[in-house]
């Protein structure tokens, strides 16, 4: 049936051309003895349009092929390095890379092991890059690494003043990789996140790491430094002090800790006596914790006046030769050479540390105030 319908299909079109040829002959649209080399030239001319569109639609599928392959290749790229930069940051989110962990038994886990998953990435992200990307990511991976490993090894009281470089730095070699694979990826210069800009961000998180271990040098000068800004802001005439050194010699090692160098303290005037033109000051000391109170700032340092004033502050207040009353914080102990204060968790934490001096102030604030009015109700 087929067959019959092609021949119909041939027979018809031979039939035409003969129609074609007759007709143009009759009515002298071609003359007779021009009318093979019109029928070659124009069986030509159809041959050369043909060659010229095969050629043109070979272009075309080309390039619609190539595209198509780019947009391929561009899609898987896009999927490879999303899923390297998901995959290291799972690998480094703990700090190290693990290479055999332990389960909820205490037995090793070999399914585990961050370091295979790490090279499997890299093997992926090579496929679908080039030499030098591939490499520069190697760089930074490797200085990542490296900074995990120079923090984790830092010595637990030092790990507080090191965190905000160490955040600094992964930013920094973290924010190359993706500058590195967006260029790929895009085909356009990229820079990184600048380091300083990083920096300014991470001045405002209040960055905080947990250690077992307190700084005694690093939290007492913190203390020193924040108790004389919170009194100079609550209007007090402080000349700031340096404690650098003090602090130093308090620590130092020696054989006998009763001698160790200590008692030094700020000092500062608040009142002035109506009637011998003596001054009151006011004194923050240390010993094995920090004290404070009262005193005349010459010799004797205080007499029956100034003590019974003192006394009606507080009875807590305790008289000597050298002070007209002295005592312990009510509710923020410091021990700074045993260290082994409930406060210090909170002078550890930068988030904490101001709240926790600022109370301090203020109850040396309260005291100061009171002991004011009752001088000046006493005429002292």
């Amino acid at each position: 049936m087929k067959k019959k319908r092609n021949l119909l299909w041939v027979y018809g079109i031979i039939v035409f051309t003969v129609l074609f040829i007759a007709s143009a002959v009759i009515f002298k649209i071609f003359k007779f003895e021009i009318l093979p080399s019109q029928f070659y030239g124009a069986l030509i001319g159809v041959v050369i349009t043909a060659i010229i569109t095969v050629f043109l639609l070979q272009g075309q599928t080309a390039n619609e092929e190539e595209r198509e392959k780019s947009v391929k290749v561009f899609e898987k790229k896009q999927e490879v390095y999303n899923s390297f930069l998901v995959e290291f940051k799972r690998i480094i989110q703990d700090g190290e890379i693990t290479i055999v962990s332990k389960d909820k038994d205490a037995t090793l886990d070999k399914s585990v092991d961050e370091l295979k998953d790490l090279i499997f990435q890299l093997g992926y992200l090579q496929m679908h890059t080039s030499e030098k990307t591939i490499n520069d990511v190697l760089d930074s991976v490797a200085k990542i690494i490296q900074l995990m490993n120079d923090f984790n090894s830092t010595h637990e009281a030092d790990k507080q003043k090191e965190l905000p470089n160490y955040y600094s730095s992964l930013s920094e070699e973290l924010f190359k990789i993706i500058a590195i694979l967006k260029e790929d990826l895009y085909k356009e210069e990229c820079k990184p996140i600048k380091k300083e800009k990083m920096n300014s961000i991470l001045e405002k998180c209040g960055l905080f790491v947990e250690t077992s271990v307190i700084n005694g040098y690093e939290i007492q000068k913190y203390f020193w430094d924040e108790i004389q800004n919170q009194l100079i802001k609550k209007g007090y005439n402080i000349s700031y002090k340096d404690f650098t050194q003090d602090i130093s010699e308090y620590y130092a090692p020696v054989k006998n800790a009763k001698n160790r160098y200590q008692n030094y303290n700020i000092e500062f005037d608040l009142y002035e006596s109506k009637k011998s033109n003596r001054k009151v000051g006011f004194y923050v000391e240390i010993e094995n914790s920090y004290y404070y109170g009262f005193a005349w700032t010459d010799s004797p340092n205080s007499d029956e006046e100034i003590n019974s004033i003192v006394s009606e502050v507080s009875h807590l207040f305790k008289p000597n030769p050298a002070w007209a009353g002295w005592k312990f914080s009510d509710r923020y102990n410091l021990d700074f050479w045993n260290l082994n204060s409930e406060g210090f968790e909170s002078l550890k934490n930068p988030r904490k540390r101001e709240a926790y001096i600022i109370g301090i102030v203020e109850e040396l604030d309260r005291y100061i105030k009171k002991f004011i009015q009752i001088a000046k109700e006493k005429n002292l």
